[in-house]
């Protein structure tokens, strides 16, 4: 890496020339040092560098919202066809109910946790800065 930074003394710069040029394996790592050297030197972290466009307002007013109701609405299908099944099944009224226990209280930790969060996010005094 000092290599390709070109940090090396004169004399240390010929003996790894000298040794690629003698390499073909060290040859080839040099060109993908150097490549990824280059991509690193060619990203920006600005913050300006970000132009909005129509289709942010298109995915915000329209794509989230639709993906939302399809994502809810195929999940109570799915969880209506999967309480029919349950119920339906020949399975002993104990064992529906041990299943239905761990159900029910896995759905109130999930819910519980999701409020926490929505509760967290309300009160967040960073949550509108963007970089």
């Amino acid at each position: 890496m000092r290599f390709i930074d070109g940090e090396l003394s004169p004399d240390e710069h010929a003996r790894v020339e000298s040794e690629v040029a003698a390499s073909t394996e060290l040859a080839r790592e040099l060109a993908i040092f150097k490549s990824l050297k280059s991509g690193f030197q060619d990203l920006s972290f600005q913050a300006d560098t970000y132009h909005h466009s129509v289709w942010d307002a298109v995915n915000t007013n329209l794509t989230r919202p639709v993906g939302w109701i399809l994502m809810i609405v195929g999940v109570a299908a799915w969880m209506a066809y999967g309480v029919y099944v349950f119920t339906r099944s020949p399975v002993d009224p104990w064992e529906k109910l041990a299943v239905g226990a761990v159900v029910i209280g896995m759905i109130l930790l999930l819910a519980s946790v999701i409020w926490e969060r929505y509760r967290d996010w309300l009160t967040d005094p960073y949550r509108d800065v963007y970089r």
